[in-house]
């Protein structure tokens, strides 16, 4: 798994293979010096948590080739929730505010050639005419908390699945106020996570191989989240 192709990710869920490689990056990389269409897939899905749960071989561990599509940074954004005042809005503009996420990284990644679209896309919350009143998110915040931000730890990638809207919680798609202590839960019993909790992201055929690499991402944090186990980002 080259760091130049783009930005490579692994579930460290302590499968037997990762270990006996010595970490989970190290696996990664070996991964990436042999053909593995088909090869040993069978027997690693066998004893990795992340890839029985996805129910996919490899589903741990992936690379999200840039420069990121148009398709992937317009889809982030309208995935955002309809409304800023509910669960998953108040949820972003918290995150947005407390961890400072303004968009520089992905700015500098966009300068590099590493993103395709020529400017960010932007979702407004509030009215059209005074939109100094409202609150705006950029695809560019957004990919900036999703990959750069380090290696994700159980309670980010909670966050992220959140404010996407790919998360349900006993079911529901949490957008109720009242229903944040439902998070709360699932964040404190970690052994309740695989069966109250399911990712509502999937590959579809016509997504362009951008779009389904940063899917399987996002279902990688949710395998991570539901594991107790972080995901490790690594590349540019």
């Amino acid at each position: 798994m080259s760091e130049a192709a783009g930005f490579g990710f692994v579930v460290d869920d302590l499968a037997p293979d990762k270990v006996a490689a010595g970490g989970p990056r190290e696996f990664a990389l070996a991964l990436a010096d042999r053909a593995v269409a088909g090869e040993g897939g069978a027997a690693h899905l066998a004893q990795c948590p992340t890839c029985r749960l996805l129910d996919e071989p490899w589903a741990c561990v992936g690379v999200i080739p840039t420069p990121l599509s148009a398709a992937v940074e317009r889809w982030l954004v309208d995935r955002l929730p309809d409304d800023i005042e509910s669960l998953p809005g108040f949820l972003v503009r918290k995150a947005l505010g407390d961890f400072d996420y303004r968009g520089e990284f992905a700015r500098r990644l966009r300068a590099d050639g590493m993103l395709e679209a020529p400017v960010p896309f932007t979702r407004h919350f509030g009215p059209a005419f005074f939109p100094w009143r409202g609150f705006t998110v950029s695809s560019e915040q957004l990919l900036e908390e999703l990959l750069g931000a380090g290696d994700v730890e159980p309670p980010h990638a909670l966050a992220c699945l959140a404010h996407l809207g790919a998360i349900t919680v006993d079911g529901r798609v949490l957008l109720g106020m009242d229903e944040g202590v439902r998070y709360g839960e699932v964040i404190e019993k970690p052994a309740e996570r695989r069966e109250r909790t399911a990712c509502l992201v999937a590959v579809e055929a016509q997504d362009d191989a951008r779009l389904a690499a940063l899917k399987r991402y996002l279902r990688a944090l949710w395998a991570g989240f539901a594991t107790d186990a972080a995901v490790r980002v690594f590349g540019p």
